[in-house]
């Protein structure tokens, strides 16, 4: 192997010693400019994670040694959810949030563990990030606890970047108010850990990289000669220093000491703090003008490199209040704006803040996705809290593509042209705000068929009427007046652009009011001018979905699911609607949807349905010790029928009789507080019927057999 593709080291022994040197040579591929890193805080830790440590840390404060402090509502120190579907069991640990809204328990992971950061460095190289900034926060280090921690991580990422060909390079957050200190941490690491001996550890102009984070800023200690000191003593060790400075440091105002232009000058490469100093595409402009352009000029002009910084958005209201969702990622188009703006000043290199920063919602790691992945009784943000789905690795995705620009590998472009969503989950909402995707158009009629004898039509998202998940859903209404004919009313709702393959199926759930909604479902419009309704499709029952059909019962949630690919194969989905289509009939209609999910069912999808199918079985098993409350007899019934009620049952409830078909045809309120209820019969045809109780929390289903006199 020869030294372009590895660090030569020599062993020298003299007088009994043994001396390490390292040549100072790297190949241009572990450079830090032309390069994305992003910033890598690893320091969520959970009691029992086997960390020195030993407590709930980041995602909440616990004592030390001590389960006290476990995430709970109202308790918690971060705003963004993880999702945790891919971490090994081995480095997940229970909260005391509420199930997230899916039915699986709230855990989260600790960044101790070797697996996690192996899974992180896996994703960076599955989607193209060159690498990570490692922080060491020097004043934490101080506390041997808390030192020992920062040293495992350091020497598992070592191994997780070598392992996945990732560079590296240690970033110090400090102040310089120590500096004897400092230097004895710098050599404990260099002959202690080693890790910059690592063929991965990023060198820039032949020389190793640090970087120092925190000179000049002006809520910190203000000493720009023991700064400059630092500086001078880590380049006469042969590195090459980035310094994380002020956003303000070029003209030593606002967030910036005066005095420091020697220090900021001593340094091989300026990368000043923006996280927070803008918060829309029009401020970010307005930046690049102010900011970027002069302060790259002056950096050219003075022979120091510019490693600019992006961040995906900002909110810590579950930490430090202020607003949810406080700088919007704008489904991207933030994150993006500030990569157009680099790239279009010539730049090559940028710093992403961060990469695992869920206190404050900076993160690119994987997060929550939707109200599904989220706990039932505490606000995180998700991906989608935009109002339009975007899967939890989109900013992964993201990052790739920036990395993919800078390099000239992709072209670069002003609008995000990544998809929001990939296999093998496409789409998912229980429109909820602040959480999923919305109904992109309101009472709109979708442009592929022109309404037909439908007056007052409504389509919206309502919140406390009725929802299968959360408190909202989508409400659709309005009159048919058709007499005769037929009428309909396709409601446009979103616009997606999902490509569907054999695999692909959609589901939802409904909640028809009366017998003239169930004339009602969601149907789909492909790019070619197709339809759902009008290709074949039946859903698990065999009932075709064309709206027509008639779906769900009465009064109750239901869920369809339809293997779309099975007819659509192929085809992409350009909208979404809702429908009302029906033959000639008049009448009001009302039609609740909720949890609309497109995915595929292959791959890595069945750990999705697994978690469904443990979450319907779960709810199921709940039911049916309450459905054993519930007793109707006699079986057969002739005239009248009684239902008894148990201890675990008690207030006023709504009785549907529906047929074996489904067909209600009778309705009544009950008083279950006596413990019974007589129901007449007498006019019903023999046969078998069905008795659907809904108690106002859960839906209870018991049979009847009804023989004629």
């Amino acid at each position: 192997m020869n030294r372009l593709t590895r660090f030569v080291l020599f062993t020298v022994r003299f007088c009994g010693s043994a001396f390490l040197l390292h040549a100072q040579v790297a190949p241009p591929a572990q450079s830090v400019t032309g390069k994305v890193i992003c910033g890598y805080q690893g320091w969520f830790n959970c009691y029992g994670d086997g960390s020195p440590v030993a407590r709930w840390r980041h995602w909440s404060s616990g004592p030390y040694n001590s389960p006290a402090g476990s995430p709970a509502p109202g308790a918690v120190t971060f705003e963004a959810y993880p999702d945790i579907t891919e971490y090994p069991s081995g480095v997940m640990f229970p909260t005391n949030l509420g199930n997230l809204n899916d039915g699986r328990q709230a855990r989260l992971f600790s960044s101790y563990p070797a697996a996690t950061v192996d899974l992180h460095f896996k994703w960076m190289q599955q989607w193209g990030i060159d690498g990570v900034a490692l922080q060491r926060f020097l004043g934490e280090t101080r506390d041997g606890v808390f030192k020992d921690s920062r040293d495992s991580i350091t020497v598992r990422l070592h191994r997780a970047a070598e392992k996945y060909q990732r560079i590296f390079y240690i970033m110090y957050d400090m102040a310089a108010d120590d500096t004897t200190f400092f230097k004895n941490d710098w050599l404990h690491i260099e002959n202690d850990l080693r890790v910059v001996n690592s063929p991965y550890y990023a060198h820039q102009d032949g020389k190793p990289v640090i970087c120092i984070w925190g000179f000049g800023f002006n809520h910190r200690l203000n000493a720009p000669a023991a700064s400059l000191a630092i500086i001078n003593w880590l380049k006469a060790k042969g590195y090459y220093v980035i310094g994380g400075v002020p956003t303000y440091w070029r003209t030593e105002t606002n967030d910036s000491y005066s005095g420091y232009s020697q220090v900021y000058n001593a340094f091989d490469m300026l990368s000043p703090w923006s996280v927070g100093r803008f918060v829309n595409n029009a401020e970010a402009d307005d930046f690049k003008n102010n900011q970027l352009q002069p302060d790259l000029a002056y950096c050219n002009a003075n022979g120091i490199d510019y490693q600019p910084v992006i961040f995906s958005g900002f909110s810590w209201s579950n930490w430090n209040g202020g607003n949810r969702n406080q700088i919007p990622r704008n489904k991207g188009a933030f994150y993006w704006r500030q990569l157009y703006n680099i790239k279009s000043l010539g730049m090559n290199t940028a710093y992403v803040a961060m990469f695992d920063e869920y206190d404050e919602a900076t993160n690119i790691m994987k997060m929550a996705d939707s109200y599904f992945a989220v706990p039932n009784n505490q606000y995180f943000l998700t991906s989608s809290a935009d109002g339009t789905y975007l899967s939890g690795d989109f900013y992964l995705r993201l990052t790739g593509q920036a990395a993919k620009v800078l390099k000239g590998d992709a072209p670069l472009t002003a609008n995000v042209t990544i998809p929001y969503s990939t296999a093998p989950l496409w789409f998912r909402t229980s429109v909820e705000t602040d959480y999923d995707a919305v109904p992109t158009w309101t009472n709109s009629a979708d442009p592929s068929s022109i309404p037909r004898n439908v007056s007052n039509p409504l389509c919206g998202v309502v919140s406390g009427e009725t929802a299968h998940l959360g408190n909202a859903s989508i409400r659709i209404s309005g009159t048919d007046n058709a007499a005769t004919g037929g009428s309909y009313y396709y409601f446009r709702v979103f616009d997606v652009d999902i490509p569907v393959n054999a695999d692909t199926r959609l589901s939802f759930r409904t909640f028809p009011t009366n017998s003239l909604s169930r004339y009602a479902t969601v149907d789909l419009l492909m790019t070619d001018g197709s339809t759902l309704r009008d290709i074949g499709a039946v859903d698990q029952n065999g009932t075709s979905m064309h709206p027509g059909a008639g779906h769900g019962t009465v009064n109750t949630w239901q869920r369809i699911v339809c293997n779309i690919g099975h007819w659509l194969n192929g085809k992409t989905i350009d909208r979404i609607m809702i429908a009302y289509d029906h033959g000639a009939e008049t009448g009001n209609f009302k039609t609740y949807f909720d949890d609309i999910i497109i995915s595929d069912t292959a791959s890595s999808l069945r750990t999705m349905d697994k978690i469904n199918d443990t979450l319907i079985h779960g709810q199921a098993d709940a039911k049916y010790q309450l459905s054993k409350q519930v007793k109707v007899f006699p079986q057969p019934a002739t005239n009248t029928a009684t239902i008894q009620f148990g201890d675990a049952l008690r207030g006023t409830g709504y009785l549907t009789v529906l047929t074996a078909g489904g067909e209600a045809v009778a309705h009544q309120l009950i008083n279950m507080d006596a413990g019974r209820v007589n129901i007449s019969v007498n006019h019903l045809p023999g046969g078998l019927y069905l008795l659907r109780i809904n108690t106002g929390k859960e839906t209870l289903t018991q049979k009847l057999l009804i023989v004629g006199e």
